[in-house]
């Protein structure tokens, strides 16, 4: 077994939020957490590169990129630039950095350098659109990542999986007439930005490429992992995708303030878990992202129960440190499931 790949950089410090919930803590806190629990020690760190405007350009237009460029060099220590996201002087070496080590990760998961990865990224990404920012995203880490694969390593099918409990709408209309990248997300409903509807499901030669599964507030690791196995298992089973990336953001833990939804780290390391043995059974390598997440220690605690099952490739949880379990019942899902069986058509041709 291969030691997992860590892409972390300070850089990504620099990206200064003035108090915004996507703040450089988020990572200071996911590291002293890894700290604590001896685990630096267990996976090799990488500081990432850069990636070029010619690499940003594969997806984000020349102009969107010059403007972010152009405003953050002059943005100080931090100016808003729309009313949910702020740029400093630092945000777009970061963004750079960022985008960086999703493509570096790429590279060492299909070079046989390491068969899992964390890239332990900010700016987030799955936001963000080819000609503009959105939810606090300036490029799109993840999208970027599947896309390297599919140009410079020539695979012909990518699935993203995106456990972060806000639709990753960017990576999901970049790629939704593109059949080379299966794109699927859990995500609260209703919850910003509002999209990702059962009907959503790719177009023209992408049409069966993209599944959502819209959950009600309160779904927790019952929901997740019954999902997971009843949609999202048989249906990349039968695609069977030669590259695994995950979106990875932990605001669907219970004590998010951006969320209503039910999970713990527990049941990220259960859920992880449930990935690798995809993984495992269709041949592949997986690599996660850092995406969402707010509540420092519950973040700290699920990316840690993370890489716990990364490095010992198994479900590996600890006790939170501070936070109460949550034993509140979680919705019935069952109807959701059997509307998603009927509508989606990657289950009409498993059906047939």
């Amino acid at each position: 077994m291969k030691t997992p790949f860590l892409f972390y950089s300070r850089d990504f410090l620099d990206h200064l939020t003035a108090g915004h919930p996507e703040s450089p803590e988020r990572l200071k806190h996911i590291l002293q957490c890894l700290d604590a629990h001896h685990l630096l020690s267990k996976v090799r760190q990488i500081e990432p590169q850069k990636l070029s405007n010619e690499g940003i350009y594969r997806i984000h237009s020349p102009h969107y990129t010059q403007r972010f460029a152009q405003f953050s060099a002059q943005a100080g220590e931090g100016q808003r630039i729309d009313e949910d996201t702020v740029v400093s002087t630092g945000s777009y070496p970061a963004a750079q950095k960022a985008a960086g080590a999703a493509v570096d990760m790429v590279n060492a998961l299909l070079s046989d350098q390491c068969d899992t990865a964390f890239a332990l990224v900010r700016p987030p990404g799955h936001h963000a659109m080819p000609h503009y920012l959105m939810g606090f995203c300036f490029f799109n880490n993840i999208a970027l990542a599947a896309l390297h694969a599919l140009e410079q390593h020539q695979l012909q099918r990518v699935a993203i999986i995106d456990w972060d409990a806000h639709h990753g709408n960017g990576a999901e209309a970049i790629f939704y007439h593109d059949s080379r990248v299966f794109t699927m997300s859990w995500h609260q409903d209703p919850n910003w930005p509002g999209t990702g509807h059962i009907a959503e499901a790719g177009a023209g030669p992408g049409e069966g490429f993209n599944l959502n599964i819209p959950l009600p507030k309160g779904s927790g690791r019952q929901a997740f992992l019954e999902t997971f196995h009843r949609l999202i298992a048989p249906v990349l089973a039968d695609y069977a995708p030669q590259l695994i990336l995950v979106a990875a953001g932990y605001d669907a833990h219970h004590a998010d303030t951006l969320t209503e939804m039910g999970m713990q780290a527990s049941d990220f390391a259960e859920l992880t878990a449930a990935i690798l043995t995809l993984s495992n059974q269709v041949g592949c390598k997986t690599g996660f992202l850092l995406e969402g997440g707010y509540h420092l220690e519950a973040l700290s605690n699920s990316v840690t129960a993370t890489l716990m099952t990364l490095i010992h490739q198994e479900a590996r949880s600890f006790k939170e440190s501070f936070l109460i379990k949550n034993n509140a019942s979680e919705p019935e899902i069952d109807a959701l499931i059997a509307k998603i069986k009927a509508q989606h058509p990657s289950f009409q041709k498993l059906i047939q």
